[in-house]
């Protein structure tokens, strides 16, 4: 390889630290096969004192904090689809298995501003209930009157505290649904930067 194959090689590994920096280091690695060519060596072998295009790109990229990642030829990618197909039966079950537990493990959680719902509800339409209805059993006593009264308030009370409770608790079960799904997505998620 000559110096002009070598420089556009090295200029193509380098494409992702932009013009400016990479040009910085072709023309570091210009001077350097200059250098070698001033002290007696050819063309050809200057370039070989040098060292391969892509080994020295690779390792600026890690000097400068870069990562390089291979993409895989279509070979490879035939080969990976045909497992995918192949082990479906195996990993499908299992992928479903793991779904539907964490489906499961949602719908139990939700139960719980469910249960409290259900409360406030119940709370909310006893005690007016019980509060409206009081005159009417006003005839039985006095001591009954006062203690239905006294039940639709505490009825009320237990209404209005399981409402509080539903709404903190849909809150809460609301940014932990979002967060866990999103964590589990992120799972499947893959960055791939082309070289």
């Amino acid at each position: 390889m000559n110096k002009k194959e070598f420089l556009s090689s090295l200029e193509k590994h380098l494409h992702r630290l932009g013009e400016k920096e990479s040009e910085r280091f072709i023309e570091y690695y210009d001077e350097m096969i200059e250098d070698y060519q001033e002290d007696g060596y050819s063309e050809q072998e200057a370039v070989h004192q040098v060292g391969q295009p892509a080994i020295i790109a690779e390792g600026i990229m890690k000097e400068q904090g870069m990562k390089t990642v291979e993409v895989p030829t279509f070979g490879e990618k035939a080969t990976r689809f045909s497992i995918l197909i192949l082990g479906f039966p195996l990993w499908g079950s299992i992928l479903a298995a793991v779904i539907l537990l964490i489906l499961s493990v949602y719908m139990v959680i939700w139960c719980i501003p469910l249960v409290t719902g259900a409360l406030t509800l119940s709370g909310l339409l006893g005690g007016c209930w019980s509060i409206i209805g009081t005159p009417f059993i006003y005839q039985d006593g006095l001591h009954v009157a006062v203690t239905q009264f006294g039940l639709g308030i505490l009825l009320l009370g237990v209404g209005l505290l399981c409402g509080i409770a539903t709404v903190y608790l849909t809150k809460l079960f609301t940014h932990m649904t979002v967060q866990t799904s999103k964590a589990f997505m992120g799972m499947f998620r893959k960055k791939v930067v082309r070289i």
